[in-house]
């Protein structure tokens, strides 16, 4: 247990860290990039809602 205690150094926590902002880095990235490339919606004007007609 006291060799594994001994190995948790600050370069270790350093590389860890490095480690998360490679992986968040990347994966923001492939999320703007799906955000950028998916298909626009239609501009067409939504038509105004029916009113219900009483009897």
């Amino acid at each position: 247990m006291t060799e594994f205690l001994q190995s948790l150094t600050p370069e270790f926590f350093n590389v860890v860290i490095a480690i998360v902002i490679i992986i968040g880095s990347i994966w923001a990235a492939i999320r703007l990039y799906q955000d950028f490339t998916r298909p626009l919606p239609d501009e067409r004007p939504m038509p105004p809602p029916q009113k219900d007609a009483k009897p």
